[in-house]
């Protein structure tokens, strides 16, 4: 593979990372409510999920319309629910929020809940097929195709850790948080985010 299909997988891989969606509302809300560490964990746990589903996709490609639509369903389903669950989450960790760094045990969790948003979003999943079936081939190496799923959770990781620093910091922080707007913010898009999913599900 040459430098110029290289050149367009960063490009697409860039802009699928930088859309907007319920992955940039969590690490948003984490890197403001506990800090950057917090928003780049999270993103750790994104950039782990988007590896998984990009080493499925490249691996998968001959196979992925054969995969029954019901488990893509129970995919989306469980994603909306997670969403749900995530909104309960913030509005109880807001009750005993904290100016301290964060713990051991929120930074795993903050990992879990990074990968978990990634790992229940079955659109990732096409998402890569659509940019791998362009540029992959047969005969190309596994390293080749390695390099590429690697790229796709380095950009991923890169630009999660980019929004984590530049909205966790200290100033930011201290403005946001002095009201709980940001949390109900966060549960509120969270909450319309999933009865949008449900209602898409259940009713196309």
């Amino acid at each position: 593979m040459n430098s110029i299909i290289y050149l367009q997988i960063i490009l697409t891989c860039t802009l699928g990372a930088a859309s907007p969606g319920p992955s940039l509302v969590l690490i948003s809300r984490n890197a403001i409510a506990n800090g950057k560490t917090s928003g780049v964990i999270t993103g750790l746990g994104h950039a782990f999920g988007i590896f998984f589903y990009a080493l499925l996709s490249i691996f998968s490609i001959s196979i992925i319309y054969k995969i029954n639509p019901i488990i893509l369903d129970i995919f989306t389903f469980s994603l909306a629910i997670y969403l749900l669950f995530l909104a309960f989450k913030v509005l109880k960790e807001n009750k005993h929020k904290k100016e301290n760094e964060p713990s051991k045990k929120i930074l795993i969790n903050n990992f879990l809940d990074g990968f978990l948003i990634c790992f229940l979003n079955p659109k990732i999943t096409i998402f890569f097929f659509a940019i791998f079936s362009q540029f992959i081939t047969n005969d190309q190496s596994l390293s080749e195709k390695f390099i590429i799923v690697s790229i796709a959770s380095i950009i991923d990781f890169i630009w999660y850790s980019f929004i984590s620093i530049i909205i966790g910091n200290f100033y930011i922080r201290q403005f946001v948080n002095k009201s709980n707007y940001l949390d109900i913010t966060s549960c509120i898009i969270f909450i319309i985010i999933s009865l949008f999913i449900l209602t898409k599900l259940f009713w196309n």
